[in-house]
């Protein structure tokens, strides 16, 4: 059955099972007052190439004691134009990639001052993309998740990750590099949209009716 609610933490651009867990809750809650944390998917997502997982990252000033809201990008790099080479790369022969790619360059094109406003654009331009009506509400405080509120906010964190599909069998889509790797689940979103579509939405469907039957 679906959760009434979840309480989860914003990544950048999320992985497959996220969106899942989205698409799955009646009401969607993001953590905006919590702490910012090291190596976490608040600031990484995970594409595949044709040698396998390649994480890409946006780098963040190093003020931790802040909220997440309120931590940095860090332009030492010009990590933008990284990302955009690695999108290229990985999804340049993928059957979508020239149809969305623009609109993924025009951000990672601006100068966005905080990792959060990026992640918060980020995610409403990957559900225009697949055709997915987004609603959610934002902590005001950090406190625990209300009664009734399945908490994932710690799936943010790699190790964590799992709990998102709670165990249940991935559905299979086309990946450009499946006969060389195999099917690869729960990598990042991109992979899902630049593969499928907007076909991607009826995956993600499939596997919220996948997690109900367990």
């Amino acid at each position: 059955m679906s959760p009434a609610a979840v309480l989860l933490n914003l990544p950048y651009c999320g992985c497959v099972w996220h969106w899942a867990e989205m698409l799955r809750a009646r009401s969607v809650t993001f953590e905006a007052a919590g702490r910012y944390q090291r190596r976490t998917y608040r600031s990484r997502t995970v594409i595949l190439t044709s040698a396998g997982e390649l994480p890409i990252s946006v780098p963040v000033e190093s003020d931790y004691s802040l909220p997440y809201n309120q931590i940095r990008i860090n332009y030492d790099t010009p990590w933008q134009q990284q990302h955009l080479r690695a999108l290229l790369s990985a999804y340049n022969s993928s059957p979508f990639y020239e149809y969305f790619a623009d609109d993924f360059a025009a951000i990672l094109s601006r100068h966005y001052d905080k990792i959060w406003d990026l992640n918060i654009d980020m995610m409403h331009l990957i559900a225009d993309c697949l055709g997915l009506d987004l609603h959610y509400t934002l902590t005001q405080t950090f406190a625990p998740a209300p009664e009734g509120c399945r908490d994932l906010r710690i799936a943010i964190e790699p190790k964590y990750q799992h709990l998102l599909c709670d165990h249940a069998q991935p559905t299979p889509y086309y990946q450009v590099f499946d006969s060389r790797l195999g099917f690869r689940p729960g990598v990042s979103i991109l992979d899902l949209l630049f593969n499928m579509g907007r076909e991607g939405k009826l995956t993600l469907l499939h596997m919220v009716q996948d997690l109900d039957q367990r």
